[in-house]
């Protein structure tokens, strides 16, 4: 089977005053909150080989771009622009309006704080069928485990490292501890992973006439080349669909199916270098959707819409952050009709 998913997503999103951080080029800490838009496209495309009857194989490679639009202050006409700035440039080391298809270079040390790409992690995926009733009703019991291939897309320090910085680009005043110019966002991770799933399905007579869910449990094996270690994540997805629409229905295709979806995700800690856990790494997300399946004779599509809200864990060092989250995805699938026989022996 050859399938490939784009999703474009938003979230909208805010959090309080970051203590001790300085507007770059000045000696004035920052007195504003934080807000934006991060855009993500996002193509993933790959493909799914059955090994036999119980097991199959999926490879999947991710190709994104990641755009943060920065809603915070920046320096205007008639301001006092430090040397350095121009118009338009944040007022925050933190946040500015970027993409991680270049690379992000401090621009008091040259030292390249983020690389950046286009192509994120590769998945292989194994999955056995456990149980499955054929074309009747019945259910369907799957169950996979996979591997995580980082890509060199990634940071290079923490964004909340703090070092001895000359925040205002002034001999005359003493450096301070403080954060550096960085990138909070990202491709990859820059570590592998493994992960687990379990998936249950059930075919019905009546509406739902199919329903289930899925639980995945991803974790990662190693720190990354600069001292990252990922959070740990539990993925938990249901289901359900209505079955053929007879009233929609045109000489290339059908729709097959209305359905609802409800996504929870939840990420534990992420930390650097040792230094603690990183603030606002632990959250959970709950993502409710709506979704449409065509069926054409060049194979199946699938459209979904999702909105919910990410929430973060009180944990000490965490600031107040709200974030907003909405995702449309266009999805194909294409079964082959080809036989590897020496699969079969």
């Amino acid at each position: 089977m050859l399938f490939g998913d784009y999703s474009s997503q938003t979230f909208d999103w805010w959090h309080a005053q970051v203590p001790d951080a300085f507007i770059p080029g000045t000696n004035l800490n920052e007195d504003f909150e934080h807000n934006g838009l991060l855009d993500n496209k996002i193509l993933n495309i790959g493909f799914t080989l059955g090994l036999n009857d119980y097991w199959n194989v999926s490879l999947t490679q991710m190709i994104s771009e990641r755009c943060m639009i920065w809603e915070g202050p920046t320096w205007q006409s008639g301001d006092d622009i430090p040397i350095g700035y121009s118009i338009g440039d944040s007022k925050t080391v933190h946040h500015r309006t970027e993409c991680t298809s270049t690379d992000f270079i401090d621009p008091e040390t040259n030292e390249v704080k983020a690389y950046g790409g286009y192509f994120g992690d590769t998945r292989l995926n194994f999955k056995y069928l456990f149980s499955n009733t054929g074309k009747g009703t019945g259910s369907r019991i799957f169950g996979g485990l996979g591997l995580v291939i980082p890509s060199e897309n990634t940071l290079t320090e923490s964004p909340w490292a703090k070092k001895i910085y000359d925040h205002d680009n002034d001999d005359s005043t003493p450096d301070v501890l403080a954060y550096s110019p960085h990138r909070h966002f990202y491709l990859s991770d820059g570590a592998y992973k493994m992960f687990f799933e379990v998936q249950y399905f059930k075919k019905r007579v009546k509406i739902p006439v199919f329903w289930g869910g899925a639980f995945s449990f991803e974790f990662p094996l190693n720190e990354s080349d600069y001292g990252f270690r990922p959070s740990k994540r539990y993925d938990l997805s249901v289901m359900a669909l209505s079955g053929p629409v007879k009233a929609i229905k045109t000489n290339f295709f059908k729709l097959s199916s209305v359905g609802f979806n409800l996504t929870l995700l939840h990420f534990s800690e992420s930390g650097w270098d040792g230094l603690g856990p990183t603030p606002n790494s632990e959250a959970t997300a709950v993502v409710p959707g709506v979704s449409l399946l065509f069926d054409s004779k060049v194979g199946t599509f699938g459209v979904n819409y999702q909105t919910g809200r990410q929430i973060y864990e009180d944990n000490p060092g965490s600031i107040d952050e709200e974030i907003d989250i909405s995702s449309f995805t266009i999805s194909y699938r294409r079964i082959l009709d080809q036989v590897i026989d020496f699969l079969y022996w």
